[in-house]
């Protein structure tokens, strides 16, 4: 399945300046780099980069929607590193 942007996804990601082809390019990513939500049991965060920023991609894993999109926090940034490096 496909996942779908939703609308606040769009607003959020509009105001915080990445589109929705960056978001779409940070999930099809492979291999994947995410974690699990600390706040909603149903969400994972996709971690990506794009345009040299590294994101958050919030996603309902059973929709498979998007909830929305942020960047990176530092704790974040690091592990994303950390597994991507080779």
């Amino acid at each position: 399945m496909k996942p779908t942007i939703g609308v606040h996804a769009k607003g959020q990601a509009r105001d915080r300046g990445i589109t929705e082809e960056g978001i779409k390019y940070i999930l099809s990513q492979s291999p994947a780099v995410f974690v699990l939500s600390n706040h909603d049991p149903t969400a994972v965060i996709v971690l990506g980069r794009h345009e040299g920023k590294v994101w958050g991609v919030v996603l309902n894993i059973d929709t498979h929607k998007v909830i929305t999109v942020r960047r990176a926090s530092k704790k974040e940034r690091r592990f994303y590193e950390e597994e991507t490096k080779h």
